[in-house]
C-alpha cells in the first residue's frame, strides 16, 4: 500500500483500523483513511464484522502481516 508520486512522495500508511464492540456478539472493524495532510478523514467505513474479539483480533493480525496498518485505541 505504499505509493510514490510528486504530491505524496512517501506514504507507507494510508489507513488505520479501530475496533468497536457494538453489541454482545457483534464486533466491528472501522477503517479510517489518512488524508494527504496526514489527518484522519472524517467518515470511516466498516471493513470487517466479527462475533467475538478473538475473531476480530485474528483478522487484524492477518491484515498486519499483509500490509502496513495500525489500530487506534479508545484511550
Amino acid at each position: 500500500m505504499t505509493s510514490m508520486n510528486a504530491f505524496r512522495p512517501l506514504a507507507p500508511i494510508h489507513f488505520v483500523h479501530k475496533i468497536r464492540e457494538v453489541a454482545a456478539n457483534s464486533w466491528w472493524v472501522y477503517r479510517h483513511e489518512i488524508g494527504v495532510d496526514g489527518y484522519l478523514k472524517p467518515m470511516p467505513r466498516v471493513v470487517f464484522f466479527g462475533r467475538d474479539q478473538d475473531e476480530v483480533d485474528q483478522w487484524v493480525t492477518l491484515q498486519k502481516e499483509e500490509q502496513n496498518m495500525f489500530v487506534l485505541s479508545d484511550n
